[in-house]
């Protein structure tokens, strides 16, 4: 596993020429510049949400904490004093920094289903909605955002995969396979769970047509594309989980006679 000072660079070279390329190619102008560089950079940090005691696990939750607690205190201004204000602050902050992290924490498992294919789309569909709807950006813009988020946290989990194997001495660790794979079958729950988050994602989504468009591709074939590989991906997972539920039926008769 690479530490955070080298995902931290590479998902700056990888966000940079990605933000740069973008532009050179007339998708984005130089003012969204530098947003679609940080976004990029902080997907490259995101995959280790799943470990409690990380940098990236800490920022997130700090930055959640700090926005959840001016949206509760700010409609309240007018009714209380700056000192209750600032204890309605405080205890929200510290609930949300401490108690839903740990919460969080205990429903997560690192190189589980946050390391996965599953979850770039997630994440990537999340950040695309999030600009669309909240922050009111274009269709166009909040998929390019998306998919800067993407980009950087799909080359956190390539790292992650390439520090599994030791070139040097030509052996592979015991890690290899656990960064980069489409989904979690030792966590089906979770993978079931994050794969009905990405259906109601894609479900609200901006509109694609223009942005397809846009890139010079045809978007009645690559949305037929795109609906091929998700009926073949689909039929594989339940293939597989068909096969953990099968193995898992085997063996709960073997320990309950062992029992």
């Amino acid at each position: 596993m690479a530490n955070f000072q080298t995902h931290l660079n590479i998902g700056i070279l990888v966000s940079a020429a990605a933000t740069l390329s973008l532009h050179v190619a007339g998708f984005i102008e130089q003012s969204q510049m530098p947003v679609l560089f940080a976004l990029g950079v902080a997907g490259s940090l995101l995959p280790d949400i799943d470990l409690e005691r990380s940098r990236p696990t800490g920022l997130l939750f700090n930055v959640l904490g700090v926005v959840l607690a001016f949206a509760v205190t700010l409609p309240l201004t007018v009714r209380f004093q700056p000192l209750v204000l600032a204890a309605i602050w405080g205890t929200v902050f510290l609930a949300v920094r401490y108690g839903v992290l740990k919460v969080f924490s205990s429903f997560t498992v690192h190189r589980g289903v946050w390391h996965s294919w599953l979850a770039v789309a997630a994440v990537s569909m999340a950040m695309t909605n999030l600009a669309y709807w909240v922050w009111e950006h274009s269709a166009e813009r909040a998929w390019i955002a998306g998919l800067m988020v993407g980009l950087g946290y799909l080359t956190h989990l390539v790292l992650d995969e390439f520090s599994s194997v030791d070139l040097f001495n030509a052996k592979v660790k015991r890690s290899f396979g656990t960064a980069l794979k489409p989904i979690s079958l030792k966590y089906p729950w979770s993978t079931l769970g994050m794969a009905a988050v990405l259906a109601g994602l894609i479900s609200i989504a901006p509109p694609v047509r223009t942005v397809l468009e846009r890139f010079d591709l045809d978007p009645q074939a690559t949305l037929a594309g795109l609906e091929t590989w998700l009926r073949e991906a689909a039929h594989w997972a339940f293939g597989h989980l068909n096969e953990w539920w099968a193995q898992l039926s085997r063996q709960l008769p073997l320990e309950r006679l062992r029992g």
